[in-house]
């Protein structure tokens, strides 16, 4: 019975693989009956990004990759913000957008400030002043047979359906927020009337 010289699992053989690297240079040719019918010349280079870049391999890649993450990263941080305006709150969420036959959420991230409520995603989503915020309520709507709490806002007589983690607890930011700018509760209960 042989026994081999060295026990290697997988997990070995694959930590050397991607620390080490292995390039592959090969020729194959298909034939039928003694007649080629296919030639392929196989060149790769299997390891790890980190062994590549070592190597000279992939730099333009990796030059590439980083200055759109960067570039991605600078827009995502630009809010685009009133003077004297500060951030109170800052969540992910998303609003029913809907115009003609486009329907769909549009998420980003929801800014509440100082004067305004608004949704960010590299441009402005959604926007509307604390003081022209005439009513909120949360309703309970369906989505994918699962039930989620969305904020109703209106504004300027039309509403907006606002999707956050924590509708409640949203809303109580918006109503101190408005109360805050207009010393006064400038946001009521409405219902809402579907026909």
């Amino acid at each position: 019975m042989m026994k081999p010289e060295r026990e290697n699992t997988f997990v070995d053989v694959l930590d050397k693989l991607l620390k080490k690297g292995i390039i592959l240079n090969a020729d194959l040719i298909i034939s039928v009956a003694g007649v080629p019918l296919i030639g392929i010349n196989l060149k790769a280079a299997l390891a790890s990004i980190e062994t590549m870049l070592d190597y000279g391999m992939m730099e333009a890649w990796d030059q590439s990759t980083r200055e759109w993450y960067a570039r991605e990263l600078a827009e995502r941080a630009s809010v685009p913000l009133l003077e004297g305006e500060n951030i109170i709150l800052r969540t992910f969420g998303s609003f029913w957008h809907s115009q003609g036959i486009i329907q769909a959420w549009r998420h980003g991230i929801w800014h509440l400030t100082n004067m305004r409520l608004f949704l960010w995603n590299g441009e402005m989503l959604f926007e509307t002043p604390l003081d022209r915020i005439e009513a909120l309520m949360i309703s309970t709507e369906t989505f994918f047979n699962k039930e989620r709490s969305v904020l109703i806002l209106r504004s300027e007589g039309k509403a907006a359906h606002i999707n956050v983690n924590d509708a409640a607890g949203f809303r109580e930011a918006i109503e101190k927020a408005s109360r805050a700018k207009m010393e006064k509760p400038a946001v009521k209960e409405f219902a809402l009337v579907t026909a």
